[in-house]
């Protein structure tokens, strides 16, 4: 299986958005260099020692999903079903636009990853959208 580096630059991109990672954040958090990081989220040239370096600073991030686009954006939770992501339900943006930019995202990477030809479990993010959307359409109707 051919890895595609612009297609884990999507993958790696849709999943700093969803978790409202900027550059800077990613940084600081990885302690990775600022161009190494771009190249990564623009697809271009990099070692795959480097993104290696990187994605063992998000422990909930699913390797498999984020190469080669198989299975699950997320890590299944443990037997205790602990995710160990406090922030995944955190959203800091107005919910409605940052659940629209999801949505988006997601369309341009459910493209891309049909224009290869593969299938990926993307049902469960779009559920999931469906389900924040719903709850941020319930919460105006009760405000």
């Amino acid at each position: 299986m051919a890895i595609d580096l612009q297609q884990i630059g999507k993958r790696f991109r849709f999943y700093t958005h969803l978790k409202e990672l900027e550059i800077p954040e990613i940084q600081k958090i990885t302690g990775s260099d600022t161009q190494v990081l771009e190249n990564i989220i623009c697809g271009q040239d990099y070692m795959l020692d480097e993104l290696v370096a990187i994605i063992k600073h998000f422990p909930d991030l699913n390797s498999k999903w984020l190469i080669y686009g198989e299975g699950s954006m997320f890590k299944p939770m443990d037997e205790n079903g602990n995710c160990h992501d406090l922030k995944k339900d955190c959203l800091k943006k107005d919910k409605a636009q940052y659940l629209k930019q999801m949505q988006e995202m997601l369309m341009e990477l459910d493209a891309a990853e049909v224009a290869k030809g593969h299938k990926p479990d993307l049902d469960a993010l779009r559920a999931k959208i469906v389900e924040l959307k719903d709850g941020t359409s319930t919460a105006a109707a009760a405000e």
